[in-house]
């Protein structure tokens, strides 16, 4: 379902997740079970969303079971352990910060022992990139570009000059008293990430990349 080389081109992804919502107030054996059930539905998936993304979390459940019991997880807690399955190398998309917008909501369910949860993540088509091959190459402190190891060496460079271009000039435009939004013309239609968004990921200076490219 969303196994293959990049996102379909309407820009909606839907999965259906065949398990109860767990609260932060879950315990952590709980949560990692549950974790590992959203991964194994999205893991297969050969690319991460890189731009802004919607995110739309719909959760069947019996209407007694809200509302004449005290088991069931409260709407509000359940989102934080479903965007942190979505995100990583084995997810669909690089970082929460992402997410735009969500919404989660209950609709009532005929089934009393069978809950559910359908997600629904709305993206560019033209926003992803390849799993395979993936890095993060430093461009300012703390600020980091993804980017592929798998690019010969000469058009590297030619990219990561780029980048430093562009920041420069972005940098420059600030200093001169532009605002952050106008000066933001000259980057990338790619973001960047900052490096406390990217534990996950294997990050490297444009030395350490270039240098393994001599080996």
């Amino acid at each position: 379902m969303l196994a293959g080389n990049k996102p379909n081109e309407w820009g909606r992804l839907e999965f259906e997740i065949n398990k109860a919502p767990l609260s932060l107030q879950a315990n952590s054996a709980k949560k990692r079970e549950f974790k590992n059930h959203i991964v194994s539905l999205v893991q297969n998936a050969k690319y991460l969303l890189s731009g802004d993304i919607k995110v739309f979390i719909e959760w069947h459940v019996h209407e007694q079971k809200r509302y004449e019991t005290s088991s069931s997880a409260d709407v509000d807690n359940i989102i934080k352990p479903l965007l942190d399955a979505l995100t990583g190398p084995k997810g669909i998309m690089i970082d929460d910060s992402q997410v735009q917008t969500i919404s989660c909501n209950w609709i009532g369910s005929y089934s009393y022992e069978i809950e559910n949860i359908v997600v629904n993540v709305e993206y560019s088509p033209d926003e992803f990139l390849p799993k395979e091959g993936l890095v993060f190459v430093k461009v300012q402190e703390n600020l980091y570009m993804p980017f592929s190891e798998n690019l010969p060496k000469d058009p590297m460079m030619s990219m990561l000059d780029i980048f430093d271009k562009m920041f420069s000039l972005r940098n420059e435009l600030i200093e001169k008293g532009n605002d952050y939004y106008s000066a933001k013309m000259v980057m990338s239609v790619q973001r960047v990430f900052h490096k406390g968004r990217l534990d996950r990921f294997s990050l490297k200076t444009k030395e350490e990349l270039l240098g393994e490219k001599d080996l």
